[in-house]
């Protein structure tokens, strides 16, 4: 038990810096700003809650719309699940150590597990404890019993999400360890995830009409596809100590087997996907030929290469890509009925339908601001240097010549996504020659910002000591601070855009918008090249 206790202790106290912001000037921000981002999010949701129980509890069935939340916060923690059991679960920095000690496999795979669900259960908490409390207010015949069903609820529901999630994981890396790219499944499945949560959200108005409609009966086929549902919703309105057992009981049994029956196939799978897929073809050492590139395509193809061998890394920066990719081809295929309902009361745009047909090569303009705002490839390829970061900077290589090829290489990326979403839109809105050679630089000058701005703050806040890529990529002060940065941008760009459309031509406010960004990209170059080379210098493991 001692052991156990040891290794859970070690595990968790290295995985946990993925909630801290490290920072030597103020310890107390490392602690304060992950706590107020998430009270924001808890308070957000109270308040959205409030507003949904608010409707459905004349009708007396706000028990209904708990089961439902418990149904739709388990499929979000299966999402969430999949998405980070490839860096929770498999193919762990600390396989070798942990494998080379003589602790039992079974126990390396439940601390796994074990750390797995700490992530879920915290993740859960944020969505699940608001509504609870919420529900509180509008319950008149709330008893201890709703306390001890609510305790109960949020230490299980993370379970079963888990354990299917791991499933699915053991699937696709079973899969996935069988080829040479073994990342690709993965990155497809990630991927369409988040483009179904991107539907409902867009959806999401329509969406809660038809629960409202279609409660009871929906509860109904809920509770009978999901247990954990209907139990807590049973447990709250007629409570009954031997359900409750029931309940702990098919969680606590599901937990054990799935550890009993994952663990004949986790370590062989984990091990496939460590191998590195050599061809069986007899090579001739007379006939190879060594090409040297350059120092700065050296280092573009490294990074272009860590990009691309890295899925957290291309979902997390190289999904607003594949947005603007979908958007383009619905503008190209649906354009009057996406004009409709641009051209709404509701809109954000709040632009008529007339300024936006006369002003076409202003509406790919947002698409490139969006997409451009919204991808920070470069806010963590410094931390991704990690500890051989000092081999980087013992290169005779020219600090400049490092840093810019690390914005070259997001250009690389970025640049040929947004020039062909640009040639689709140009043939659909029949640009004239001008607005397209304007519109063509500005796919190059915003990306550009984005790119310079993640690299400067990653040297301002750089995370070098990282265990999972996961930590660098999603949970750093660097991708934090580009991410919020890159929202201000996107807003002041689209509310001077909708101040000065129809009251200028499009060609004027392109190139207008060509010589604010230039001046903008050629200061932060001049700042990347002179100040930031301080930074890079400083750098210590």
């Amino acid at each position: 038990m001692k052991k156990l206790h040891s290794l859970i202790k070690a595990c968790m106290t290295s995985d946990m810096s993925l909630f801290k912001i490290k920072t030597k000037k103020n310890k107390k921000t490392a602690i304060l700003v992950p706590l107020i981002i998430a009270g924001y999010l808890m308070f957000t949701i109270w308040g959205a809650a409030n507003s949904l129980f608010e409707k459905i509890a004349p009708m007396n069935i706000a028990y209904v719309l708990l089961s439902l939340i418990v149904f739709s916060i388990s499929i979000m923690t299966l999402i969430e699940g999949i998405y980070k059991s490839g860096s929770l679960i498999f193919n762990c920095k600390d396989d070798q150590l942990l494998l080379s000690l003589p602790i039992k496999r079974r126990t390396v795979l439940f601390v796994r597990i074990f750390k797995f669900y700490v992530f879920e259960l915290l993740f859960n908490s944020m969505f699940i404890l608001p509504i609870m409390i919420v529900y509180i207010r509008w319950d008149s015949s709330i008893t201890w019993t709703y306390y001890l069903t609510c305790f109960v609820m949020l230490l299980l529901l993370p379970i079963i999400p888990i354990v299917l999630s791991c499933i699915i994981g053991v699937i696709t890396s079973s899969f996935s360890s069988r080829f040479k790219y073994k990342n690709t499944l993965q990155i497809i499945i990630s991927m369409v995830f988040l483009l179904a949560i991107l539907f409902v959200s867009f959806n999401m108005e329509q969406i809660f009409e038809y629960i409202f409609a279609h409660a009871s009966s929906m509860n109904e086929t809920i509770t009978k596809l999901y247990y954990p549902a209907g139990a807590f919703a049973t447990l709250v309105t007629n409570f009954n100590i031997k359900d409750l057992l029931i309940f702990i009981l098919v969680h606590i049994g599901i937990f054990a087997l799935s550890i009993y029956v994952l663990g004949k196939f986790y370590f062989k799978i984990n091990s496939r996907l460590k191998k590195v897929v050599t061809s069986n073809k007899k090579i001739d050492v007379e006939k190879i030929k060594i090409k040297s590139n350059s120092q700065a395509k050296s280092l573009i193809k490294k990074e272009i290469n860590t990009f691309f061998k890295t899925p957290v890394f291309i979902i997390n920066a190289g999904f607003a890509l594949v947005l603007f990719i979908i958007f383009v081809v619905v503008l190209t295929v649906k354009f009057d009925s996406t004009l409709a309902s641009l051209t709404t009361e509701e809109n954000a745009l709040g632009l008529t339908k007339e300024v936006i047909l006369n002003n076409k090569s202003l509406l790919i303009l947002y698409l490139i601001a969006l997409t451009a705002f919204m991808t920070s490839i470069t806010n963590s390829v410094i931390s991704l240097e990690g500890r051989s970061i000092n081999i980087l900077k013992s290169l005779p290589i020219k600090v400049k010549t490092i840093l810019m090829s690390k914005v070259y290489s997001a250009l690389c990326i970025t640049t040929p996504v947004l020039l062909l979403g640009d040639i689709l839109l140009f043939v659909k809105f029949k640009t004239n020659i001008i607005e397209m050679i304007l519109l063509l630089m500005l796919s190059i000058l915003m990306p550009l910002i984005s790119h310079f701005i993640g690299i400067i703050i990653n040297l301002k806040y750089p995370k070098l000591n990282w265990e999972s890529t996961t930590e660098v990529v999603k949970q750093s002060t660097s991708s934090f601070l580009s991410v919020m940065i890159g929202v201000v941008l996107l807003f002041l760009t689209i509310g001077i855009i909708n101040g000065v459309m129809g009251k200028y031509s499009s060609t004027l406010i392109l190139l207008f918008g060509v010589l604010i960004f230039g001046i903008i990209d050629i200061v932060l170059y001049l700042y990347l090249t002179r100040k930031s080379v301080k930074d890079f210098n400083n750098l210590i493991v």
